[in-house]
């Protein structure tokens, strides 16, 4: 039996999308983290797109490769709104037709 335990949401890159961080373990074995990028199905909820596990040696190396990137981007405040907004956009059947 799989037990998951959530540890977070971040604010996705594009609009309408988050990573999930849940921790991810079975009876009798360490622990991992699965990073899960998910994209807003509105009335569906959130849909995971990948998933990323790491294992548990992994999560220190990923510790200390976060500590060496620019100050500057690591301790940046999140944005209150994505930084990328995709644009709605109807498609006709001429758009479709163009494209082909």
């Amino acid at each position: 039996m799989t037990f998951e335990k959530h540890l977070g949401d971040l604010l996705g890159f594009e609009a309408d999308t988050r990573v999930e961080l849940v921790q991810v373990s079975e009876p009798g074995e360490t622990p991992t983290l699965e990073l899960r990028l998910q994209r807003d199905g509105h009335e569906l909820g959130w849909l995971t797109q990948r998933r990323i596990r790491l294992c548990a040696g992994q999560i220190g190396a990923l510790r200390d490769a976060l500590n060496l990137m620019d100050a500057d981007g690591r301790d940046a405040p999140a944005p209150r709104v994505h930084p990328m907004r995709r644009q709605d956009k109807v498609i006709s059947m001429a758009d479709l037709r163009r494209s082909s």
